[in-house]
């Protein structure tokens, strides 16, 4: 079997279980809705403060909820692998001529599209709150999301694969990504943090990302942190993935 036809019907097949389970995409949503519907009202007086958008609060802080989105819905993926490893199901894969490579890309691309789709309708309902987006920028950012959910769930794969066991992986991911997301200054810009933590920021990357995706919201494509979040995140995203695919073969041999 080629590797695009397995990568087809692998990722069919993981969006059938996801279509069988729409409550979690329900739960995936309702979550930053409340961030919307609770939280933004706080940051009205922020108007005009460095690192907002001049009259536009949600410009500024419905990016670092989109990253958000990608980075927690890839970190805790590996719990349906392990899961499916309980269950023989990635067992009965050792006999089949198939391609692992292609079993993995399947798994992480239904991530990404689960993610996209929670991003697209969370932008949406944004919108008659005030939400400006630049169209162009927005695809753009986009294609950011995309690159932080492969990653995020292809560590998660690798360290699912690894232990094998969700008592392992939950506080593995909780270490990785919720410090990240705080040092990246998802819900306040990281202009307003002493000195110290700007400089902390630079060495996360999921800094870049919400830098980059604030930027390309407001249509700012001139930044620099647009071309450094795909300088940093490409390549460890391909890192992280080859990484994760080693695992996999070692397991589904």
């Amino acid at each position: 079997m080629s590797f695009i036809t397995t990568l087809k019907l692998y990722y069919i097949r993981k969006i059938k279980e996801s279509l069988r389970n729409p409550a979690m995409l329900s739960i995936s949503v309702f979550i930053p809705l409340m961030y919307l519907f609770l939280f933004e009202p706080l940051l009205k007086h922020f108007t005009g403060m460095p690192g907002f958008e001049s009259g536009n609060i949600l410009n500024t802080f419905l990016p670092g909820i989109l990253v958000s989105l990608s980075v927690f819905g890839g970190a805790f993926a590996g719990f349906r692998l392990i899961d499916e490893i309980r269950q023989g199901i990635i067992e009965r894969f050792r006999v089949t001529p198939t391609s692992r490579q292609a079993l993995l890309l399947g798994a992480v691309l239904k991530d990404v599209t689960s993610v996209l789709l929670q991003a697209l309708i969370f932008t949406g309902a944004a919108i008659p709150f005030g939400l400006h987006v630049s169209l162009a920028g927005f695809a753009l950012l986009l294609v950011i999301l995309a690159l932080n959910t492969a990653l995020f769930a292809s560590f998660s794969y690798a360290i699912a694969l690894r232990f094998q066991n969700e008592d392992t992986l939950v506080p593995i991911a909780q270490v990785v990504t919720l410090p990240g997301l705080l040092l990246a200054g998802f819900l306040l810009p990281i202009n307003l943090a002493p000195g110290w933590l700007k400089v902390a920021s630079h060495f996360d990357p999921i800094y870049y990302s919400v830098e980059a995706s604030r930027a390309l919201m407001n249509g700012r494509f001139g930044q620099d942190a647009v071309w450094e979040v795909f300088l940093v995140t490409v390549p460890l995203t391909a890192l992280v993935m080859g990484w994760a695919g080693t695992l996999f073969n070692k397991v589904v041999r």
